[in-house]
């Protein structure tokens, strides 16, 4: 039987404003761990702090998949002012018709909140 502890997700980059690089996780307990890092910006009450780390518990009680746990994780992140890779990478942008003639065009662009 595979170890729960074990449960991959798609990889994910926080970076804290304190720290010139991001603290990866590759599993669900991974991002338990960096939620739970003294790094973490705590605020009283952070329901989106709450929430991701209950949902990873759910995850790694085999309730919940573990796709929602890394989404919660990333959108507590994003709630606390931190940056997350690949997530919030530059995205392309496509235009749906063509200008004059011309093929769309594919833009990146930041990601907007």
């Amino acid at each position: 039987m595979k170890d729960v502890a074990e449960r991959p997700i798609r990889e994910v980059a926080i970076g804290f404003p304190d720290a010139e690089h991001f603290s990866t996780a590759t599993t669900v307990t991974g991002l338990m761990g960096i939620l739970m890092s003294d790094r973490w910006p705590k605020r009283a009450n952070d329901t989106g702090w709450q929430h991701a780390l209950a949902t990873c518990t759910r995850s790694l009680q085999l309730e919940t998949g573990t796709w929602k746990a890394r989404a919660a994780v990333v959108e507590a992140a994003r709630h606390a002012g931190l940056k997350v890779l690949p997530d919030d990478a530059w995205r392309p942008i496509r235009r749906t018709a063509s200008m004059n003639g011309y093929p769309p065009v594919q833009r990146r662009q930041p990601y907007a909140r």
